[in-house]
């Protein structure tokens, strides 16, 4: 008989798992497995498992190649940092020809990066992180306020990125990791939608320039309805409608991916007023 939902599905984490102790809870997202430390609250776990599930539903093929290549996810406390997590505990800053650095990283890396440590480094970037091991945060997932004031924190230290959800950003990297290895003709469909967005000068100014996987991220957010606004010139981007005006190329291709609802039903920040910042 069940008679606690969250003990019912959260457990230590498997022992074929092979995981350092730091992680002491365990979830299963059909076949891929989601930890934490014991610090992350139950409810975030849950969550985290549901965005999986939601954003895989139409694609059961990525879904079995996020197994086979060992896709695994985290959830970080709002109390951890980047570098707590056992994987980048040895992380290194990117040197100034790394490719995943932006262009105003690259212009000021003395400045904005040279003089950091490689934890400062990570610590002040990432509250996220994709790849084989993709990682969000409990205050991202479960929506915790901004309470700071003019730059003074009043509330939780780590909110930065209150109303868009970066975990959905950085599962799109899993998806599109996936996609290369088990769609190589889409994956290459969304490379030279990137080149040809790049070519007309969409998206400019924007983080999803950075490279194609940036524009594979930043667009699943739009598809979701789930990402700060983007303004330039006479174009305004906020939601799903509005990308398929702007970039029905990318929308085309999302589409091929993901639920046609545009909507996580445990996304915090689906429609949230705090992803318009540049305003219309």
């Amino acid at each position: 008989m069940i008679k606690d939902y969250f003990k019912a599905n959260i457990t230590t984490p498997p022992k074929h798992l092979v995981l350092d102790p730091f992680y002491q809870k365990y979830i299963d997202a059909q076949g891929i497995p989601i930890t934490s430390s014991s610090d992350v609250p139950d409810i975030a776990l849950l969550v985290a498992r549901d965005i999986v599930i939601h954003m895989l539903s139409e694609r059961p093929d990525l879904r079995k190649e996020m197994i086979r290549n060992g896709t695994r996810f985290g959830v970080m406390a709002d109390t951890d940092s980047t570098t707590d997590l056992p994987e980048q505990r040895d992380w290194k800053k990117p040197r100034k020809d790394d490719l995943r650095l932006t262009n105003d990283e690259r212009d000021n890396y003395d400045k904005k990066i040279g003089k950091l440590t490689d934890q400062e480094y990570w610590n002040r970037r990432a509250r996220g992180m994709g790849g084989l091991y993709t990682t969000g945060t409990e205050e991202n997932i479960l929506g915790y306020p901004d309470l700071s004031d003019n730059g003074k924190k009043k509330g939780r230290p780590r909110t930065k990125y209150f109303g868009e959800n970066i975990f959905i950003h950085e599962l799109a990297h899993s998806v599109h990791r996936a996609i290369r290895g088990a769609d190589p003709k889409l994956a290459r469909e969304i490379e030279l939608a990137y080149e040809d967005a790049m070519k007309n000068g969409l998206w400019a100014g924007s983080y999803g320039t950075t490279n194609v996987f940036e524009y594979w991220g930043e667009g699943t957010q739009f598809w979701f309805n789930s990402n700060y606004d983007y303004k330039n010139s006479d174009s305004y981007v906020l939601s799903s409608a509005d990308l398929m005006r702007y970039d029905p190329q990318l929308y085309k291709l999302l589409m091929e991916v993901y639920p046609l609802d545009h909507h996580i039903p445990m996304d915090v920040f689906y429609l949230h007023e705090a992803r318009v910042r540049a305003g219309k």
